[in-house]
């Protein structure tokens, strides 16, 4: 009977240490009572507790030994939803990419585009042949991409490169939330951070795809390093952080949330807070007075390095919140409302919460991000206000996104927040609902794509603003109360909780899909604008060096695609200086007797525009878009020198002039005399009246102290006044086969000041102005007999 409860004992004893991982110590104490404890005397005590301490060393040995004995399949089968995760949205990012059709952010992908084809091509950037300095790390990760000789395969691969890298960011995501959630909570953080609206960025030559991913990669590390500050995670977080700054001027700020999170992490460490406890009210004051006195001192170390930062922090920090606010209010709008709310109540420590290390750090780097980038946000767009136009630049407060979405992920799993945070967080969402604008009228707004859902809206259904900012505060409140419930009603929280995790994803995969498709639209329609073969001066040209010339280049869109699909296009030049970046423009000096250019680069071809009669051999036309109306692209193989034959200035894409417009004849067909006709037309404007007084000046080329061609002493000078709706036409003698016309309109009018009710033109217009130039009347009748 003794030997039977002994077994029985034993039995009983070795099954009781293959419990849960972690539980190991408990059962070893377990183990040692019942092998100290009394035994009957009657019972064979070394016998007894030799079998007991061999089964709990075999149950010991065996709960040890199973958490180590991970395969590979097993890590492959743990890994599998995240994978799956990265892999279908891979999919659909690279449908996207495929569908969109050609650049159209100008000048911002010709500029990435052409530093990455002067990499691949010699190892060093320049733009239209010139060295320029470094830039991004992304176009010499894409220069390899432009080795590929067709041009639309290079940019199918940088599409596609665009798209993988920056879906990629799933992984460091999931890393993050692995640290303070588990692994359905991450998963939904890493999924959701790949979803949002701008992800659409995969598809353009910009910097977010790789910044987006380089980002979160850093934001990583600086968790690690807080978590496990070993030399190896200290050294890696330091020169990623460093290293920030070359993927994208924006992420210079990495080494700065690197140090204010190691700040705010200490700030809350035990020892400081029994520190902070001793304090006095002096003492809180002195601190206050420190943390002044260093911000001033910074701003004005930043300003004497930075124009930027002076001029907006000195002039415009009324902008600098203003604008930032809109930039947050965007951001919220594109992640879905709930995910900025819970991820800032967050901060706050919740009631009755078990704070661990893991969770101090993480609220320490989301603070120092929403601050680093908070307020590079607001300083960018104040200086861009100055210097360009004001908008709300969403796309640079991306970068915090996925520290909100774990944020949200971790009330997914604990499904407690502090009521006040989230209160204070509300407060603060409403806030910057109602102070964004949402920008509906427009079909895409590039540097707001959180916008982009509500745009949709509009387009499909009608939404107007006021219908969307009552739909944001429903959704609003709806948000609060999700987040507030599970601590008032048990019931059923686990499905609530995956229910909005799920309408989350929704409403972030909804509002990535409108951005990408407002731009591929956008994309469609410039490729109307170009027209197939986009590839045509190559394809004729078969890669030589070719010049292009153009006037009243404004408005660059077609020259910027045309150089964009075409490697041959080297340089840029225009002949009254209306020519853009990027790279080096040029408007050359004619020469008066033959209209010989100079500066000629060499090449053997040349693109011009309508106008413009370059003296060579015409090898192609092409048609493109220009003015609402089909125009005509001419290539021609130069006969040296460079020289004009003739040229018209001051003439819009749609034939409209400004309040003067010339033409420039250097060369006539055996050096004839002719007439030049003139016809100005007001017959588009059926608006309201405003009389125009022309002058009309003919005469000799002179050139002038400017290196430019001018009437010299006028032949002939004509006067006319051309009123709404009327067309002049006036024919002079050409006094040689060198001549110039000059034409002069005051006043013009502004469209939009007459009719505002019927046209947004802004231009001051004189009237349509036709040059064409005629054989002399004798001349003309024998060809008209033969």
């Amino acid at each position: 009977m003794r030997r039977a409860r002994s077994s029985g004992s034993s039995s009983t004893l070795a099954r009781s240490p293959t419990c849960r991982a972690g539980s190991c110590d408990a059962t070893r104490t377990s183990i040692l009572a019942s092998c100290s404890a009394p035994q009957p005397i009657s019972a064979p005590p070394s016998n007894t507790c030799a079998a007991v301490l061999e089964g709990a060393l075999v149950a010991v040995t065996t709960a040890r030994a199973v958490p180590a004995e991970r395969t590979f399949a097993d890590r492959i089968l743990a890994a599998a939803p995240l994978l799956s995760v990265f892999f279908w949205l891979c999919i659909v990012y690279a449908v996207e990419a495929w569908a969109h059709a050609t650049p159209w952010v100008f000048s911002d992908e010709l500029e990435l585009t052409q530093l990455a084809r002067s990499i691949a091509a010699t190892g060093h950037p320049a733009r239209r042949g010139m060295p320029y300095g470094f830039h991004t790390l992304w176009t010499y990760l894409t220069a390899p991409a432009w080795r590929i000789h067709d041009v639309q395969h290079a940019y199918d691969t940088i599409k596609y490169l665009g798209a993988v890298v920056m879906t990629a960011t799933v992984f460091p995501v999931y890393g993050i939330a692995r640290m303070v959630v588990g692994r359905w909570p991450a998963l939904f953080a890493a999924a959701a951070s790949a979803s949002i609206p701008a992800i659409a960025y995969s598809s353009i030559i910009v910097e977010e795809p790789l910044a987006y991913f380089y980002s979160t990669v850093c934001l990583f590390l600086i968790m690690r390093a807080l978590l496990r500050p070993t030399r190896t995670w200290i050294a890696l977080a330091i020169v990623a952080c460093a290293v920030g700054g070359l993927v994208r001027g924006e992420l210079g700020m990495l080494p700065v949330i690197l140090l204010l999170a190691a700040i705010f992490l200490l700030w809350r460490s035990a020892r400081v807070t029994r520190w902070r406890a001793q304090w006095t009210v002096a003492d809180w004051v002195g601190l206050a007075v420190v943390l002044v006195t260093a911000a001033i001192i910074l701003s004005a170390f930043i300003g004497h390095h930075s124009y930027e930062w002076l001029i907006a922090t000195g002039f415009y920090k009324g902008r600098i919140f203003d604008l930032g606010l809109r930039a947050a209010g965007a951001l919220t709008i594109g992640l879905g409302v709930l995910p900025v709310v819970a991820g800032l109540a967050l901060l706050w420590r919740a009631p009755a919460e078990n704070t661990t290390q893991a969770l101090r750090a993480f609220r320490s780097v989301l603070l120092a991000a929403v601050i680093g980038f908070g307020v590079y946000t607001g300083v960018k767009a104040a200086w861009v206000s100055t210097v360009f136009g004001t908008y709300t630049y969403e796309r640079n407060l991306i970068y915090v996104a996925p520290l909100l979405f774990v944020g949200t992920a971790l009330w997914l799993e604990r499904r407690r927040v502090h009521p006040v945070a989230v209160a204070i967080a509300a407060a603060f969402v409403l806030y910057v609902l109602l102070r964004t604008p949402y920008e509906m009228g427009q079909d895409i707004s590039y540097n707001t794509p959180g916008v982009s859902i509500l745009q949709q809206a509009n387009r499909y259904f009608g939404l107007a603003p006021t219908e969307a900012k009552i739909g944001l505060l429903a959704l609003l409140a709806v948000s609060v109360a999700l987040l507030l419930t599970p601590q008032l009603v048990r019931r059923a929280v686990v499905g609530l909780a995956i229910a909005v995790g799920i309408g989350v994803i929704a409403w972030n995969l909804t509002g990535e899909l409108a951005f990408a498709s407002a731009s591929n639209r956008t994309s469609d329609l410039f490729m109307t604008n170009i027209r197939r073969p986009t590839t045509w001066v190559d394809d004729h040209t078969g890669g030589a060096a070719t010049l292009y010339i153009g006037q009243q280049m404004k408005d660059q869109n077609s020259e910027w695609l045309l150089e964009f699909w075409n490697r041959s296009i080297r340089a840029v030049w225009s002949l009254d200086g209306t020519a853009q970046g990027p790279g080096p423009v040029l408007t050359p000096d004619p020469r008066a007797s033959d209209g010989a250019l100079n500066h000629s680069p060499g090449y053997p071809y040349v693109v011009e525009e309508k106008g413009i009669d370059i003296v060579g051999t015409v090898v192609a036309t092409h048609l493109h878009k220009a003015g609402g109306h089909l125009e005509a692209w001419r290539l021609l193989r130069i006969k040296p020198p460079l020289r004009l034959r003739t040229s018209v200035t001051g003439v819009y894409t749609d034939g409209w002039t400004g309040a003067s417009s010339a033409y420039t004849r250097y060369s006539t067909e055996h050096n004839r005399t002719g007439r030049i006709r003139i016809i100005l037309s007001r017959k588009g404007w059926g608006g309201p009246d405003k009389p125009g007084h022309v002058t009309v000046a003919l005469g000799p080329i002179v050139i002038g102290d400017d290196n430019q061609p001018h009437v010299g002493t006028p032949a002939v000078v004509r006067r006319i006044t051309i009123h709404s709706k009327q067309q002049v036409t006036v024919v002079l003698k050409a006094p040689g086969p060198r001549f110039r016309v000059e034409v002069n309109i005051d006043p013009t009018f502004v469209p939009q000041q007459l009719a505002p009710a019927s046209t947004s033109d802004n231009r001051q217009l004189g009237a349509v102005v036709t040059y064409e130039f005629l054989p002399p009347r004798k001349a003309a009748h024998k060809r008209l007999k033969r």
